[in-house]
């Protein structure tokens, strides 16, 4: 993918069910620091484990747009002595709580999140959002949205995965998929989103072309 993958968010709002206003509050002092700072993407996970109670797994790459949450974890969760509760996420999937506070308890067991968004996509050659958009009508499981966005030629980054697809971890994902015969090429391309008002390079996945 040659050029800048511009991602232009008009509406970018992640909901839980039972959210206290506390937290809702805290998440929006985080997203706003996160902006003036410009902050990476480390920068913006310190900034919220150290302002909001608690964080949970399935939140953090869509609040934070984080590619990599996994691994940031593990590069702060000695530093910070990160405290750690295993909960369920819209009753199918495991995932953990972490927070600075030693005693967890009064978190809850099952988070249930809903995640609506208005997001335009933009890059030199021309491509939009559409085609992302269309396959995930099509398809609700997003390693099948995946496959098949890379069967119909695109190039997927990261952050397509995550705003289009639901996918959190989209390496896992591709991995997969290797496994399952599907030959995929790994790329870096530069994005830039108006939410954390930030350019960065992030990995880029396209069907190998047949020799």
């Amino acid at each position: 993918m040659a050029g800048r993958v511009d991602y232009h968010i008009e509406k970018y709002l992640l909901t839980e069910s039972a959210e206290p206003e506390r937290l809702t509050r805290q998440w929006a002092e985080v997203l706003e620091e996160c902006r003036e700072q410009g902050s990476g993407a480390e920068d913006r996970l310190r900034l919220a484990l150290l302002n909001v109670d608690y964080v949970t797994s399935f939140e953090l790459p869509f609040r934070l747009l984080l590619t990599r949450a996994p691994q940031l974890i593990d590069g702060v969760r000695n530093e910070l002595q990160l405290s750690q509760k295993n909960v369920l996420f819209n009753g199918k999937r495991f995932g953990c709580v972490y927070s600075l506070k030693m005693n967890l308890e009064g978190i809850p067991d099952e988070f249930s999140y809903h995640l609506k968004t208005r997001i335009h996509r933009s890059e030199a050659n021309g491509g939009s959002e559409a085609p992302y958009r269309d396959i995930a009508r099509q398809v609700k499981a997003p390693r099948e949205r995946l496959r098949l966005a890379l069967e119909n030629g695109l190039t997927v980054t990261a952050l397509d995965g995550l705003f289009w697809f639901g996918i959190q971890r989209i390496a896992a994902d591709v991995q997969r998929l290797r496994k399952a015969g599907v030959r995929i090429v790994t790329s870096e391309t530069e994005v830039f989103d108006t939410l954390t008002g930030t350019n960065r390079r992030v990995p880029a996945y396209s069907l190998a072309q047949p020799e």
